[in-house]
């Protein structure tokens, strides 16, 4: 366990809480009581930065607003010392319809954020994009590949159900390139990013721009997209419920899962003492 904790930064679903359910109550306490303390506390997860992320902290019924937050898996970064949110390293867009050229063709959906939630360009509407857009307020548009390769993008998403793992995970293996990433970020979603993007990308840069030693940073993750989030903080925690590969590269794992209140019981234990 480091010695000093500035700031904790966790990712959000299987990690936080489970996808789209409010925070178990161990968890909400915890983490209040740490800014209580003075500890900055922030989100690192997958989704695109707007207000719709931002105010997460409100509607998970949190004492305070977030200190910061990372998206898009690195590529966004925003924090309360600093106006707006910093875009890095887009995927060009030429290569948005290679992707959709071996994607497309497969039962799934390819997702581009256009303008964050508040415009989305996907191939169809299908269950899993209408939980997306009941719970995130998204503005949906359905595209052909051409209009989605019109602009440099954050990342290109890809949502299937979970059963179709191993076909899906065969294309994307089947397709690598040097002009891209890709990386499983949720039973039965992948993503595809600029090659080297990812969450420790944005937690250097936070850590430079707000003169925190990573050596101070504690972190939550549970899956691949989690890894440099893990490796590069001071303390690295892989949720109990989380990835091999996640928990492999992590200083510790919970005792217990997300859906049993697994943060807020390692932070109470741990932490808060």
């Amino acid at each position: 366990m480091i010695e000093k904790i500035t700031a904790v930064i966790a990712d959000v679903d299987g990690t936080i809480n489970i996808k789209g359910s409010a925070l178990m109550p161990k968890t909400l306490a915890a983490i209040n009581a740490l800014h209580e303390r003075g500890i900055l506390f922030g989100t690192a997860s997958g989704r695109p930065l707007d207000h719709r992320s931002l105010d997460k902290a409100k509607q998970w019924g949190l004492d305070f607003e977030f200190d910061m937050a990372i998206g898009m898996n690195g590529g966004d970064l925003w924090d309360a010392n600093h106006e707006g949110i910093e875009h890095m390293m887009l995927l060009d867009k030429e290569y948005i319809d290679d992707i959709c050229s071996f994607m497309w063709p497969l039962d799934c959906n390819v997702i581009v954020y256009e303008n964050a939630y508040d415009h989305v360009l996907v191939k169809r509407i299908d269950k899993q994009l209408q939980q997306s857009i009941y719970r995130n307020g998204s503005i949906v548009e359905v595209v052909e590949p051409e209009v989605m390769a019109q602009k440099d993008t954050g990342k290109i998403e890809v949502q299937y159900e979970p059963e179709l793992d191993e076909e899906i995970m065969a294309v994307v293996n089947a397709n690598p390139s040097v002009h891209w990433d890709s990386v499983r970020t949720f039973p039965g979603t992948v993503e595809f990013v600029k090659p080297g993007l990812d969450k420790g990308v944005a937690l250097r840069r936070y850590s430079e721009r707000n003169g925190i030693p990573l050596s101070e940073i504690m972190t939550f993750g549970d899956m691949d997209n989690d890894i440099a989030l893990l490796r590069e903080a001071g303390w690295g925690v892989c949720m109990q419920n989380g990835c091999d590969a996640a928990k492999a590269v992590a200083d510790a794992v919970t005792e217990y899962g997300v859906t049993e209140d697994g943060m807020g019981r390692y932070l109470e234990r741990y932490v808060l003492v």
